[in-house]
């Protein structure tokens, strides 16, 4: 079953939420509705091949993943709103640094969790194996289909994981060209290699406006996790002294 995108509309401000790999857009479900009642309209879309089964992530690429984000800008942009700001996670957050960069009407930028150092390949397979995993368990899959199915369909060819991988680290290139405002979240119980590229993110921004925030009970998604709401308040700070 397909997870519908959210868009709520409510204000001038608009912010486009991107969800990290393998996810969807439920992922951002508790900001957006948060955001929402603050004012801001909310656009929370599912990224290419996610938020459905996963013979349409294994048929999605990056470019697609890329489009699919360039695509959501574009329509908040045809929707006729002048200021859009970004919040991201994890490849979100990814995503998050080339629209700013790309985009005048971006006029700040969140990125939570997000990577740009260089991991390694099977790490990435693993998550899109868990991924299937657990939309099939949760789809009542028998513990005979689910071993059939992962047979089936792992390993993964590796080029686009490769794809996947290439398309991060080529975000160094990206956030030394940022301008805009920036929130910077990483949880403290997150990976060292998130931890250091939020560090660099920081160091290579020619922004002026510079927020930073480390959530200590927080893992990778902290959008879901124990300071999912202290996240939504500091975003609201972050967009309220965008106005």
């Amino acid at each position: 079953m397909q997870v519908e995108d959210i868009y709520l509309q409510n204000g001038k401000q608009a912010v486009l939420l991107l969800h990290s790999f393998t996810s969807n857009a439920k992922e951002m479900k508790y900001i957006a509705q948060r955001l929402y009642e603050a004012g801001y309209t909310v656009y929370a879309p599912n990224l290419a091949g996610h938020g459905a089964a996963p013979e349409r992530l294994f048929a999605s690429s990056m470019d697609h993943v890329w489009q699919g984000a360039y695509q959501a800008f574009e329509q908040l942009v045809n929707n006729g709103f002048e200021k859009i700001a970004v919040v991201g996670q994890s490849l979100g957050g990814v995503l998050g640094m080339r629209l700013a960069n790309r985009y005048m009407a971006c006029n700040g930028l969140a990125i939570v969790s997000s990577p740009v150092l260089e991991r390694p390949i099977d790490g990435l397979e693993k998550r899109v194996e868990f991924f299937s995993q657990r939309y099939l368990t949760n789809n009542g899959a028998t513990k005979e289909e689910l071993e059939k199915f992962l047979n089936e369909h792992f390993p993964r060819p590796s080029d686009k994981m490769i794809a996947l991988q290439q398309f991060i680290v080529g975000s160094q290139r990206e956030m030394s060209e940022l301008k805009q405002p920036l929130f910077l979240a990483k949880g403290m119980l997150d990976e060292a290699v998130f931890h250091e590229s939020m560090d660099l993110i920081a160091e290579a921004a020619q922004s002026d406006v510079i927020m930073k925030k480390c959530y200590e009970n927080s893992g990778h998604l902290i959008t879901l996790g124990k300071e999912r709401d202290v996240l939504a308040e500091d975003v609201l700070v972050f967009l309220g002294n965008l106005e």
